[in-house]
């Protein structure tokens, strides 16, 4: 996309934290993910009597919210929800810690000011996460930790309609990336990663920009790659310098260091609040914001 579309497009940009749901975002959801009012309960009927009739989840009984998420997200196949479900499931039971929140005193850490959304969406909706994985300190931030600031922003911010339907654009920026990282990428933590955030997580991954010049991630690649679906892959970009985001980005979206408008995490409240929020977080779910 041209600069100059850019600049056309940015009086019409929607903040990250909004209230309602637009009505280019509604038409979205009909004509990408195959919903309508009678298709909708019709799909939450049928996912639901699949959830009663599996004994793993006969006993539980699931926020609507909760299930509206994952038959967006796999655009009204209901079987394939259930199988999501059940995945994040599995995952809930086994890293039941990382679901938690974030113990309040990381909040302030200086690593966690590396990992954030952005305060403004994107030209076609979706949300722009930030994570500085580059500048991530492991003595500030344990990895632990790191995971559960993950789990709670996913499992928050797709609580937002907006996101359900409109997904996420992600920039890896990966300067500074070093040997104190490496010993963290390993397959288990690669396979984790991808399990929780695609695999059992009711997201929409539009585009991952990648901000690297170092030789390292070929070895993270090496290790990702193979894991990823063809869609995924298709979607994975790499940049030599952030300038190169430009490119795909109006500069308002975008932090200063990028050459952007966004000169601090103006998203602290929000993540605060969802920290908070991640403390009621249950097996089946939590209501929507709207």
């Amino acid at each position: 996309m041209s600069s100059g579309a850019l600049k056309l497009q940015e009086k019409e940009l929607l903040p990250f934290e909004i209230d309602y749901l637009p009505e280019f975002a509604a038409k979205k959801c009909q004509e990408e993910l195959n919903e309508t009012p009678e298709r909708k309960i019709k799909g939450i009927q049928e996912l639901r009597a699949l959830l009663q009739r599996n004994p793993k989840t006969s006993a539980l009984e699931f926020h609507e919210d909760f299930l509206v998420a994952y038959l967006r997200r796999n655009k009204y196949r209901t079987k394939d929800a259930l199988q999501q479900i059940l995945k994040s499931q599995q995952l809930v039971e086994a890293e039941s810690d990382l679901f938690r929140g974030v113990p309040e005193e990381y909040l302030d850490s200086p690593a966690f000011k590396n990992f954030y959304p952005l305060p403004v969406r994107c030209q076609d909706g979706c949300g722009l996460i930030y994570f500085g994985i580059g500048k991530w300190d492991p003595t500030e931030l344990p990895l632990k930790q790191l995971k559960q600031m993950i789990v709670m922003f996913l499992a928050q911010a797709l609580r937002d309609p907006m996101n359900q339907i409109n997904g996420f654009k992600v920039l890896y920026d990966l300067e500074g990336l070093s040997t104190r990282h490496i010993k963290y990428i390993t397959p288990q933590n690669t396979l984790l990663l991808y399990n929780g955030a695609v695999n059992s997580t009711p997201a929409r991954y539009k585009a991952v920009h990648i901000i690297t010049q170092s030789p390292l991630m070929k070895i993270a690649w090496r290790f990702l790659r193979p894991i990823l679906s063809e869609k995924i892959k298709s979607r994975v970009h790499f940049h030599k310098n952030k300038e190169e985001l430009l490119d795909y980005f109006p500069r308002c979206v975008l932090p200063v260091d990028f050459g952007g408008n966004v000169r601090e995490n103006e998203t602290i409240n929000w993540i605060r609040r969802a920290n908070k929020d991640q403390e009621k977080f249950t097996l089946c779910g939590q209501p929507n914001y709207y």
